[in-house]
Formats: C-alpha cells, structure tokens, sequence
C-alpha cells in the first residue's frame, strides 16, 4: 500500500492545473486547508454524462486440472454493475461595491470575503464523501458510511471490511482506511465538464436589499460537480462503532488491535493503490498519545512533507473534521 511519493494525479494537482484564471491558487490553497481529502483523492472523468457505471467481478471463474485427451468445463466469473451519481455544490458570493472599492487591493479582498462559502462548500464535500446518502438527499451522491453499513464475518463481503469497535449506542465513531486509486475508490466529475470547483467573476452586478431599494455589488459564483465511486471494496475497511464516551476508561476498545485487523483484510487488494488512515481530531489525539508510548512499535511520528505525521505501519493517519463522534451503530 503506497503511502508517499504517488504517482496518481489527485484532486489538488489537478485544481493546480487549472487554466484561464478560473480557480486562483489562493483558492487552491484555502481548499487543501481545510480538506484533507484533497492531498489523496484520485478522481476521474464520468464514463456516462452525469454518471458513472463500473463493473465489479464478484466472482471467480472455476478452473480445474486436466488430463491427455480429456476436456474440461467452459467457465466465467460474476460480475455487477453499479451506477454511481455525481451532485452539482453551487454557491453565490457578493461584496457591496463601494466597500471593495475602498481596499487596495479589491480582488483579495473579495477572496478573504469568499472564503466562508468555500469553507462551507469544502465541509459539504468532505462530509459527503464519509456520509453523503442520495436516500435523503437526493441531489447528492452516495459517501462510504452508506456502503460500508453492516458487518459480516463472510471473508467475501464488504461487510468484512467493517469492524466492529463495539460501541453500542450515538457517541461512537470511525477510524476509515481508505484506498485511493482507478482500481480503488476514486472521486468523479461529470463527462466533458471541466474538473473540481470552478469559480466566475461575474463582476458588477446590480443587486437589491431587503426593501427591494437597488445597489451594486460584486458577485462570484462558485461551483463544484462531484460524486464518488468505490470500484473494489475489499481494499478499503472502516472500523465503526468506536465509542468516544469510553476511550479514557477500562472499557475502551483495542483500536491498535482493530487498525492491524483491519490493515490485513485490505492489504493483498490495495497494493496498486495509495492507502491512507482518516480519523477526527479526537481520534487523532487518542492515537498520537498511543504513538510517543515507545511499547508501541506499530504507530509511530514520522516526517512527511516536512510535517509530522502520525503512521500505522508506515500509512499515514490523518485528521478529517467531518468525521462525527454521534454516530449511531453499525450492526
């Protein structure tokens, strides 16, 4: 499982690629800030406008042995065609003109203006991708909590992948080992659209207060068409039902246990791809008081990037806020 140095093309590189002045790297860099999942995330073009169908072998074909003039049976392996979905994220930004005038530099100062609408639009893609449901929302797109939602102890299911931390009630978590790569789970954006979050200056406009008296404005649009696929399950595991009510107390579960468990179900699957462990902040601290015990040689604090990171068996572990502490269990 690949962990530094990629060679896949992830969401941030390609928004670094971006032409014609439609995404500044100012955005860019206020975008990685804030979602993590940008530095991993491989995403690719939708294979069907709007939607993306890809075929999962969930099967394999029989073979046997065969002696001198003796034949053997034709065979084929399952397969299931999944159609994933991909959601269009739209905001409006607008600063009064006269007061963006007033500034010296007008333009930065429309982006420090914008900056909680992309905030907002990063926490929406980023809890999306964990805990999007087109159940409930259907406009959205389907996140991993969605299909990784049950728990089997059939070594051929995705719910192999989920483990059980034992919490039983709404204050637990998850600890998620994603892989990202085109054999893996990967991001999506509509076909023949232009990739991630696009960004237009529509400039002056021409806008009204609450007593429908007229005055001007600078306007931005943002917008960003995403979606998810997981192509094969096996390489990604969640370890669900951590209750964070007892991680300082007798009762708490074995979470370096449950993270080796978890580490050898996906490890022969996810080989091609680029593994990386996410948690929330209260996970994150739990582990990395767990890494300076020097008793514990599978976590470790390792430089990367410059940047100390915690590592569990040389994966980095990293810290996403929309990960929820009230999630409700996983049976």
């Amino acid at each position: 499982m690949s962990t530094v140095g990629t060679t896949y093309l992830t969401l941030k590189d390609k928004l670094a690629q971006t032409i014609d002045g439609r995404v500044t790297s100012t955005i860019i860099d206020l975008l990685s800030q804030s979602n993590v999942l940008l530095e991993d995330a491989v995403v690719r073009e939708c294979n069907e406008g709007s939607t993306h169908k890809t075929t999962v072998r969930n099967g394999l074909p029989d073979v046997e042995f065969r002696k001198f003039y003796q034949g053997v049976n034709a065979s084929k392996g399952e397969y299931t065609q999944i159609t994933d979905s991909t959601g269009m994220l739209e905001v409006y930004s607008q600063v009064d003109k006269s007061l963006a005038d007033l500034e010296g530099d007008c333009n930065q100062f429309r982006i420090n203006e914008a900056q909680a609408f992309l905030e907002s639009m990063n926490n929406t893609v980023q809890y999306n991708i964990f805990y999007g449901s087109k159940k409930t929302n259907p406009a959205g797109f389907d996140g991993l909590a969605v299909r990784y939602n049950k728990i089997s102890n059939d070594t051929a299911s995705l719910g192999y992948r989920v483990l059980d931390a034992g919490g039983t009630g709404k204050t637990n978590t998850s600890i998620w080992f994603i892989t990202w790569g085109d054999l893996h789970t990967h991001l999506l954006y509509p076909k023949g659209s232009t990739l991630g979050l696009l960004h237009e200056d529509k400039g002056a406009q021409t806008a009204f207060d609450k007593d429908g008296k007229m005055y001007e404005v600078y306007r931005d649009h943002y917008k960003w068409d995403i979606g998810m696929t997981v192509r094969d399950f096996r390489s990604s595991a969640r370890i669900a039902n951590i209750d964070v009510a007892k991680l300082d107390t007798d009762d708490a579960a074995d979470l370096i246990k449950l993270m080796i468990s978890a580490y050898h179900r996906i490890k022969r699957f996810a080989k091609t791809g680029n593994t990386v462990i996410y948690c929330n902040e209260t996970i994150e601290t739990y582990l990395h008081f767990q890494a300076i015990n020097k008793s514990n040689v599978n976590l470790n604090m390792d430089n990367i990037a410059g940047k100390p990171v915690v590592t569990f068996l040389g994966i980095p572990v990293k810290c996403a806020d929309q990960i929820l502490n009230t999630e409700s269990a996983v049976v």
